[in-house]
């Protein structure tokens, strides 16, 4: 029994002895070697994103990481300044993403620096190999939400460079896409809001900018707008005399002809007005137009609201609302007025023209719809709905 003991002892020996290495030592990378994180951290992205404008004064600023962040990363590890002094907020840390939350509304139209230092640390203890900043500026605007986008097939209307405006009738989203001032035919695309798809796409042939027929014609479309059942737009037609006029007209979808033509009144000598937004609220449009006069006056940027049904012009005055700059896209919904300048958006009284909030809008997208509660806008290919705060 002895001797089975003994065999056993160094059998035992022997095992243990080979699954240490078997005595003669390991090396990185051997069989059986756990490998140690030796990668510091590195920022993917952040936001807002650097040089990023119009950045909602009420926004939080975030670093996202390669790897998840220790939480027992101090808070001076992300800060915020304005002028070299810092900002008041708090830092908090969830997965790869450091977050700044200031501790109240930021400055309008000011600069502003973040920082992540080397007091980051991943979950291995490796720090931020070096500081990290970027800036961003501040517009006085309460910030919207990405609630759902779409990728839609538009085919040759998806160019980047062309002209796209929206409307709806408050069931269906209707958009129209031109390439240019010299384009012989425009796209009216009917798009369903819950699921992207296209139901219907309706081409509109227009006439270059320097003909003259046939009379009635569309030359240009600045922006749309769903009234009592019919398409109306902002833009240039072709007169019965064979002028360009400026004004805001019914389209024939059947014929691509201008109907119920409502010129830009006549201004002061030597001013060209110019139509830009369109909205309805089912009896009165609202017209945006730049009143350019010769200089060195400056341009001016009005907003006003008249009937189609009794108008035989689109007034220049009064004023609904005067805009800083032009207001290139209107829209009407919820009981309100939508009033689009790039890059940011303001609800208006329609009534009174008061300006009851200002929106930041980053995306890119020249254009607004109001529709189920949300702002819709398109860039390039992408349908996107914005939740409003």
């Amino acid at each position: 029994m002895t001797y089975i003991r003994r065999s056993v002892s160094t059998s035992l020996a022997a095992i243990l002895l080979l699954s240490c290495g078997g005595g003669g030592g390991s090396t990185a990378g051997s069989p059986g070697t756990v490998s140690q994180d030796t990668a510091p951290p590195v920022v993917l992205s952040t936001n807002p994103s650097n040089l990023a404008s119009g950045v909602p004064v009420n926004a939080a600023v975030s670093a996202t990481f390669n790897e998840t962040i220790t939480a027992a990363t101090p808070a001076s590890a992300l800060t915020l300044t304005q002028a070299g002094t810092a900002v008041p907020g708090t830092v908090s840390f969830s997965g790869s993403t450091a977050t700044f939350t200031p501790s109240a509304k930021l400055g309008n139209n000011l600069s502003y620096t973040a920082t992540v230092t080397t007091a980051i640390k991943d979950q291995a203890g490796n720090a931020l190999a070096s500081p990290f900043t970027w800036s961003f500026i501040t517009s006085d605007c309460s910030a919207i939400t990405l609630a759902k986008q779409f990728s839609l097939n538009l085919g040759a209307a998806s160019v980047s460079t062309g002209f796209k405006a929206l409307a709806t009738d408050g069931t269906a989203i209707y958009l129209w896409t031109q390439t240019d001032f010299s384009a012989t035919s425009g796209t009216l695309f009917k798009i369903d809001p819950a699921s992207g798809a296209i139901l219907s796409t309706t081409p509109v042939p227009l006439v270059a900018n320097n003909a003259r027929t046939p009379v009635y014609g569309i030359q240009f479309i600045a922006d749309i707008a769903w009234h009592n059942g019919a398409l109306w737009a902002s833009g240039t037609y072709i007169a019965q005399d064979g002028s360009l006029p400026q004004g805001v007209f019914r389209v024939n979808l059947s014929t691509g002809l201008s109907e119920a033509q409502i010129p830009v009144a006549t201004g002061l000598s030597g001013e060209v007005p110019i139509l830009q937004g369109l909205a309805s609220d089912g009896t009165n449009l609202y017209a945006a137009i730049d009143r350019n006069y010769a200089p060195p006056t400056p341009v001016a940027h009005v907003i006003v609201k008249f009937n189609p049904a009794t108008s035989a012009q689109v007034p220049l005055s009064p004023a609904l609302l005067t805009t800083a700059g032009q207001a290139i896209r209107l829209d009407y919904g919820g009981g309100f007025l939508w009033v689009f300048n790039n890059p940011n958006f303001q609800q208006v009284d329609p009534a009174f023209g008061a300006l009851l909030a200002n929106y930041c809008k980053t995306d890119g997208g020249a254009n607004i719809l109001y529709l189920n509660s949300d702002i819709w806008s398109i860039k390039d290919t992408v349908l996107m709905a914005y939740s409003l705060q």
